[in-house]
């Protein structure tokens, strides 16, 4: 540096006594200090360039995250250049010009972080679809809703995955004998010839349509369930529960009522899903073994004397059942009940099947064996018994039941029965079974 340039009055004044230099050092020294003050701006300027400039780019598995990353990453560097270019350098740069700088790598991160937070969540669900194996939740349904969208460029769906709608019925069978107890006395009073017996149901729809209503809200596949069957329904049947008035039409107050499910019971939606629903917790049989009474006249309501084989009989009336029972793992909701005290003799086993709590299983060889009329099945044609005699394929016991197809059975049209409160025979109720449809074979099950 040219410091005799500060001099240039030499020779006009007077000639002071030298001081040795120590002022010109002094001089010196307070440039070279300047010097050092501007560089060292320059110096931290720089470093602190180089720090806002560095961004670590993220793998991503997607190409659409990775072209976005370049994308951001690209539009970042050149927009922070062209703030620095307009400020006449970054070592000249204000501070409103490295707020900008500072919000643009901001910018850059929180979109790294949210791409890679999506990512996270992709691979989290992803794996537990995998494992679930479509057992509560659909891989299918995973894929065209948040994988496809995902792996095609969108922004990952991380709302919760929904479970598959699954039948509230399996719980319910489960449960039957849980809820609430009523017992029923049907046939002749003292004094009256006949049969006495005493039914017990165990749950009735009120009984049961709270806990229906509590698992609706608490587990989401009921919901589900509930909900899908309700779209599947055609708007003749949805109007038969929005019409709550029963005015024959729907007005525009019931329509919105049944826009939406709710807790109450009266709910379209809700009831309609108690209504296909709540028979499946109860369970309706005989409480005791019916208590025969052999005094008096005879009783159109306790039993009647019928044809049998080669003897007259007195056989229990049978009575439609309120309620649904399991037989074999089916609910039969057309059971005509015979109160398990009348004994059939020479059944034909050939073609039927043991019918136990959850399944069915085809007997073998043309067996005769000897049974108690629990019930006759309306839908299949067929008589339930419980086997009396053994062979070498039956046991006796609780849960030895046999399903026969009542074609087969000598004299069974002969049976009393009540039908809309009118005493009549079997026979009368089978004549609508086309003899030409084998109603067996279409509905038993293997």
């Amino acid at each position: 540096m040219a410091v005799d340039v500060l001099y240039t009055g030499k020779n006009l004044t007077p000639e002071f006594q030298s001081d040795g230099g120590k002022a010109m050092s002094r001089l010196s020294n307070f440039i070279t200090k300047a010097e050092e003050i501007k560089y060292q701006a320059f110096k931290d300027n720089k470093d602190w360039f180089l720090q806002t400039q560095e961004v670590d780019p993220i793998a991503f598995i997607t190409t659409a995250n990775q072209d976005a990353q370049n994308r951001l990453m690209k539009e970042y560097n050149e927009s922070s250049a062209a703030i620095i270019k307009a400020a006449g350098g970054f070592d000249k740069l204000g501070g409103e010009a490295q707020s900008k700088i500072l919000a643009g790598k901001n910018f850059l991160i929180s979109e790294q972080n949210r791409m890679r937070a999506d990512q996270q969540q992709y691979l989290l669900e992803k794996d537990m679809i995998s494992k679930d194996a479509d057992t509560n939740y659909s891989s299918q349904e995973f894929y065209e809703t948040k994988e496809a969208p995902y792996l095609n460029g969108g922004t990952y769906d991380r709302t919760p995955i929904q479970p598959k709608a699954q039948p509230i019925s399996n719980e319910l069978m489960s449960l039957r004998g849980k809820f609430g107890k009523t017992t029923d006395i049907t046939g002749p009073t003292k004094g009256a010839p006949g049969f006495q017996t005493t039914t017990e149901t165990t749950g009735t729809r009120e009984d049961i349509a709270p806990w229906i209503i509590n698992k609706v809200f608490s587990v989401p596949k009921y919901k589900r369930d509930m909900l899908e069957r309700w779209d599947d329904l055609s708007q003749a049947e949805k109007d038969k529960y929005l019409d709550a008035d029963k005015s024959g039409s729907v007005d525009e107050a019931e329509r919105v009522a049944g826009a939406s499910p709710t807790r109450d019971k009266e709910n379209p939606i809700l009831r309609f899903y108690i209504d296909q629903n709540w028979q499946y917790g109860q369970d309706v049989g005989p409480a005791g073994k019916p208590t025969r009474i052999t005094t008096g006249s005879a009783s159109k309501q306790g039993g009647k004397t019928i044809r049998w084989g080669d003897k007259d009989v007195v056989a229990p009336i049978g009575r439609l059942r309120q309620g649904a029972i399991n037989y074999g793992g089916e609910i039969r909701s057309s059971l005509y009940d015979f109160g398990g005290t009348f004994t059939l003799s020479t059944l034909p086993t050939e073609g039927g099947y043991y019918v136990y709590d959850t399944d069915k299983e085809a007997m073998e060889g043309g067996y005769n064996v000897s049974g108690v009329l629990l019930d006759y099945d309306k839908d299949n044609d067929t008589l339930i018994v419980r086997a009396t005699t053994a062979s070498s394929t039956i046991d006796v016991g609780s849960k030895q039941l046999m399903e026969i197809q009542a074609s087969k059975v000598e004299n069974v049209n002969n049976l009393p029965i009540v039908v809309n409160g009118k005493q009549t025979t079997l026979g009368e109720l089978r004549k609508d079974i086309s003899p030409t449809i084998n109603r067996w074979e279409e509905n038993k099950r293997k």
